[in-house]
């Protein structure tokens, strides 16, 4: 009989599938066909503790550093200290795993056990960790029966026979499981050792150092001094404005017929065809119109400084030799981009904590619980964002189920268009997370299940729609072949899926891309110089992390490590991973080590933005460099892989690591001076959670920050968008829900303490049913119904509520392309697209 052992239960599930119908489940694993299917539940076994190894480790002593963690330190069950769960739900969570656990390692241990076994199959991920997880559980049980090993990247049943059809002996795979596990006791070392270490050294006790945990600190440390430290600098840009005459192009007429042609074979929709062709029409018949074209200089490559132009006096040499008519050469292109690709954990972290701001680790909460408690969707802590031909395959039974639990109607979905997310040469050990074929009731899920769900539903119909198409102008003009101008404008001519996914995350840097350059066609054109302009810009400082950002640069940690040698073996570790380009951490375990960091009282959440306490920075700028940055992960790597190629085994990264700390350890370090930033500057108590609030030297906040789930409330000192301070007193009276009084204008705070105007609410002419929302730079509808209305400072706020009521208004300072400004009268477009001019 066979004893087959895969690292997931839906793993076993699909090899029974994929081997008939004759199985039955049973308590922890799947019988039948003479087989035994079970399965792991993660790491079932865990590194022992210090004081495990002896009693002498349970006290923190510097004479009994290192502790003596290595490649013979014992393995032991996996336990949950159900003293750390931080409310009656946690706890239960944890013992519904402990259970799982328990039961899992007591069915594993009784089938190596059974004497009727006689072979053992190792299905767990193909990858060292995968490798490793069911390596440590044959040797932990002193099993020494045949192992033989099955690669399994797909759970479709054609793929998993074809996978069973070329099993090997486990015995080629083992050096990647040593890798992992050489990684393994190499991160309890040093979060052991180099902790105690430090902080006995320090005299702070809450110091704690981790491979991964102390670089992350580093990269919002590091990030926090630059924008502190930034130093103001300018450089200089070069516009030019141009007239052009349309009917200067002898080519125009071919053209217009050649995009005519275009257009009727890329449009089936014969209503959105017809809609492109007249207006096309009706700006080919404009012929003696002249358009106005701004340009910007190309500086030439001999002039630039850190690509940019710093000397004003250059820019002003290369200004005098522009005027008069030139050549003025256009080309277009029609682009089409597609549907971003599904989710995976890291990308889907990413979009929550910018649209709703969601903490890194509630996303993998939430999606835990959609996924065992509602089944509504697949594996959620996964790092591809690819899918299967064979979900292809289900997705005509898969789509109008969640069309059906969504309750909506989704015009142009194409369940035979192939997006180029299924791809099987890109699903590795994992797929994208999309939503299954059951019935999900939205009614029961809470409203951060429901948001992130629907997120997940959206990306994946997304993949049925069409292109979002646009048509690409670039207009370049050269003067005595040494002077470059160039202007380009993306014209949006078919909104595809963009249309139905209606996501605004990306909406600020689409703005303006539209301008005169598109009423031009393919072909050489002349155009005078009607003017030119210098302008003078000021350097902007890199922005402060948010938990999105942090994500984002923790899966390409590499681009700071300096060492080439090194940051090519973070790039090496990654080579095959879609999304990971030399990163650290994995999407497992990257949230937790973030939440950590909040916890040990090393960063906080200000506004959106993460920052580090004062106690962050003094840690981080205290602990030896040789172990606080991404190179540690690199030096690792380059053992790892030798051990991955039989060249080396684990022994030889743990001597390495004992000989670089036992270096540290020789060295002088003394105490830190620090104090609690919190202490004795207590403002009021929290309306969100009932904690206090504190002051520090940028902010009000809740000492709730560090807890798990973290209240987020915090009021800025300096509100640089409003152009406000917020005095201790004020703040006072807007956490008791106050209205404050500042240079005239009212303001009060939202739950998380954010500072908003106090103005009259404004229904949104669009779906008469959300309502409007200011964002820095445009006024928004709360139901995504497609509203925006980007702001002009020339258009106030009650003049806007005036526009969205159909009235008609007076616009003072209205600016043209050139910069000029004008006075008209303005009324919203019937389409809401934004304003047009009332001709008196």
């Amino acid at each position: 009989m066979e004893l087959i052992i895969a690292e997931k239960k839906n793993v076993a599930e699909a090899i029974a599938s994929a081997f008939g119908n004759d199985f039955k489940m049973k308590n922890g694993y799947i019988e039948g066909n003479n087989k035994i299917i079970t399965w792991a539940s993660g790491h079932l076994l865990e590194l022992k503790e210090p004081e495990e190894i002896d009693e002498k480790y349970k006290e923190w002593k510097l004479e009994e550093l290192p502790v003596p963690i290595d490649e013979n330190t014992g393995l032991k069950p996996k336990k949950y200290d159900l003293k750390k769960a931080k409310d009656e739900k946690e706890k239960n969570i944890m013992i519904r795993s402990q259970s799982t656990i328990d039961n899992q390692l007591s069915v594993i241990e009784r089938f190596l056990k059974d004497s009727k076994v006689s072979t053992i199959v190792h299905c767990g991920d193909p990858d060292s960790e995968g490798q490793l997880l069911i390596d440590e559980l044959i040797t932990y049980f002193n099993c020494k029966k045949p192992v033989m090993r099955v690669l399994i990247n797909d759970n479709n049943p054609n793929k998993v026979r074809q996978a069973f059809e070329k099993i090997e002996p486990n015995e080629k795979y083992i050096p990647l499981g040593k890798s992992a596990f050489a990684r393994s006791v190499a991160d309890k070392y040093l979060g052991i050792n180099a902790t105690r270490f430090f902080a006995l050294k320090a005299g702070l006790k809450s110091l704690r150092v981790g491979r991964v945990k102390t670089p992350v600190l580093g990269l919002i440390v590091n990030r926090y001094l630059e924008v502190k430290n930034h130093v103001k600098s300018y450089y200089y840009t070069l516009d030019v404005d141009t007239k052009t005459l349309k009917k200067s192009n002898p080519k125009e007429r071919e053209e217009y017929i050649k995009i005519s042609e275009s257009y009727k074979q890329e449009f089936a929709d014969e209503n959105k065809r017809k809609e492109l062709l007249e207006k096309l029409s009706s700006e080919f018949e404009r012929l003696n119109e002249t358009v106005p074209i701004t340009f910007a200089l190309v500086p030439p490559k001999e002039i630039l400084e850190n690509g940019k132009v710093i000397d004003k006096v250059l820019l002003e040499e290369l200004e005098k030799e522009i005027h008069g008519i030139h050549k003025l050469e256009i080309s277009k292109d029609i682009v089409k981009n597609e549907a971003p690709l599904p989710f995976n954990l890291i990308e889907l972290q990413q979009y929550a904590n910018k649209k709703w701001g969601y903490g890194s680790n509630d996303v993998l909460k939430i999606t835990q619980e959609l996924r065992d408690q509602f089944k509504a969707i697949t594996y959620n802590r996964s790092d591809s964002q690819y899918l299967s031909r064979e979900h292809f395959k289900e997705a005509p039974e898969v789509i109008p189920q969640i069309l059906k639990n969504l309750n909506i109607v989704v015009p142009g979905v194409n369940l035979n268009k192939m997006s180029k997310c299924f791809n099987d040469e890109n699903v590795t050990a994992h797929h994208a997370i999309i939503p299954t074929n059951t019935t999900v009731d939205l009614t029961k899920l809470d409203d951060m299940q429901r948001n992130i769900y629907i997120a997940i539903s959206n990306y994946y119909i997304a993949q049925f729609l069409p292109a979002l198409v646009s048509e690409k102008t670039t207009g370049e003009i050269k003067i005595y072949d040494e002077i470059l101008l160039r202007s380009t404008s993306t014209k949006v001519l078919d909104y595809g899926y963009k249309a139905f996914l209606n996501d605004k995350l990306d909406d600020e840097e689409q703005e303006s891309k539209t301008s005169t350059l598109s009423a031009l066609y393919s072909g050489i054109y002349e155009t005078t110089i009607d003017g030119t302009k210098i302008l003078q810009k000021e350097t902007a400082p890199k922005k402060l992390y948010t938990e999105a950002t942090l994500l984002k640069d923790m899966t390409a940690i590499s681009k700071y490590v300096s060492d080439p040698i090194l940051k090519q073996a973070l790039k090496n570790k990654d080579k095959d991973k879609k999304g990971e380009n030399g990163g650290i951490g994995t999407p497992a375990t990257r949230s937790p080590i973030i939440s950590e960091i909040f916890k040990d009282k090393d960063i906080v959440n200000q506004d959106k933005y993460i920052i580090p306490t004062e106690k962050g920075i003094k840690i981080y700028q205290y602990i030896a460099d040789e172990i606080k940055t991404a190179n540690v992960t690199a030096e690792w790597w380059l053992i790892q892989s030798e051990i991955e190629e039989s060249k080396a085994e684990p022994i030889k990264l743990l001597k390495k690591l004992e000989e670089d700390f036992m270096n540290i350890m020789s060295r002088e370090f003394g105490r830190i001076d620090y104090i609690d930033d919190s202490e004795d500057k207590t403002v009021s108590t929290c309306p969100k959670c009932g904690k206090k609030i504190y002051e520090s030297k940028i902010s009000y906040f809740c000492e709730g920050y560090k807890d798990d789930p973290k209240c987020d409330f915090s009021i800025w000192k300096e509100n640089k968008y409003l152009d406000i301070k917020i005095s201790k007193e004020q703040a006072k009276k807007l956490i008791e829900g106050k209205i404050i009084t500042i240079k005239g204008e009212k303001y009060k705070i939202d739950p998380s303490g954010s500072l908003k105007k106090e103005v009259e609410k404004i229904t949104c002419p669009k779906c008469k049913k959300g309502e409007i929302k200011e964002s820095p730079r445009a006024y928004n509808c709360s139901s995504e119904c497609g509203f925006i209305f980007w702001k002009n400072e020339a258009i106030s706020y009650s003049q806007f509520k005036q526009l969205t009521e159909g009235k008609t208004i007076e616009a003072k300072g209205l600016k043209n392309k050139a910069g000029d400004k004008y006075n008209a009268n303005i009324k919203l477009k019937d389409d809401f697209t934004g304003f047009m001019i009332i001709k008196k």
